[in-house]
């Protein structure tokens, strides 16, 4: 079996994922239809330790840590910060991380919440407005796409492709899986692991929004399209060649 077949036989599956707060994706939980959506914090977060708490002697012993914020969430809004702790969350005292799974569980998006929050020593209020999970949130089906006659593969971001591929908590878009290094037209220093954040300035994160966005171009006569990768060398915007070969 070649390196494209494991691919294939690979992304066919359906991964079906319920997202617990636990794995701090979310820090919502995937329910049944029958109940209401939870409200969406965008914060990946993380309980503190004694150990923990011992080194950084800050006097703390209680609390949760946000390591994360994803951009252009409720959480990012409100204005949390990583390194921040949260000791409170809508009245209730906070000093683990299921005291505050069992808060978020109560929650609804539009929800305006007081947090608190200790912030380089000192005690601040955020006013949290929750949103709903933005749908680039909600991919459960790894759904891919090959586009060959450009040279490149790319599939949608689920829980199972973040871990594939080692991709930090916020990730959302299209992971390029393959490339052809014989195409020659593929976007200047493309490779596998890669993330297309954007085509055209506008956000991807299933293959028919690239698709559609390649054919638009092609239909109006546009030998390229604009995409936004994201890699470890961090973001760049760069031209992604979209004519057929011939």
């Amino acid at each position: 079996m070649n390196q494209m077949e494991k691919w294939r036989t690979y992304l066919s599956a359906t991964a079906v994922v319920v997202f617990l707060a636990a794995l701090g994706l979310m820090l919502v939980l995937s329910v049944s239809q029958a109940r209401a959506e939870l409200g969406f914090l965008g914060l990946e977060v993380q309980g503190i330790n004694p150990k923990l708490a011992k080194v950084l002697d800050k006097g703390w012993s209680a609390g949760v840590l946000v390591k994360d914020v994803a951009v252009g969430e409720a959480g990012a809004l409100a204005g949390f910060r990583r390194g921040d702790l949260i000791i409170k969350f809508a009245r209730s005292r906070v000093r683990s991380f299921d005291d505050l799974l069992q808060s978020v569980v109560k929650t609804k998006p539009h929800n305006k919440i007081a947090v608190e929050v200790i912030r380089d020593g000192r005690t601040k209020i955020l006013m949290l407005k929750l949103g709903k999970r933005p749908a680039s949130w909600k991919v459960q089906k790894a759904a891919f796409h090959n586009y060959s006659d450009i040279g490149f593969t790319v599939v949608a971001i689920n829980a199972k492709v973040k871990k594939r591929f080692s991709l930090p908590w916020g990730s959302v878009g299209l992971v390029v899986t393959l490339v052809d290094p014989k195409s020659g037209k593929v976007a200047t220093g493309l490779n596998a692991g890669d993330i297309i954040v954007q085509a055209n300035l506008k956000d991807v994160w299933h293959p028919d929004h690239l698709t559609r966005i390649i054919f638009e171009a092609r239909n109006r006569k546009k030998s390229s399209i604009l995409i936004l990768i994201q890699s470890a060398k961090g973001f760049r915007y760069s031209l992604l060649p979209i004519n057929k070969k011939k």
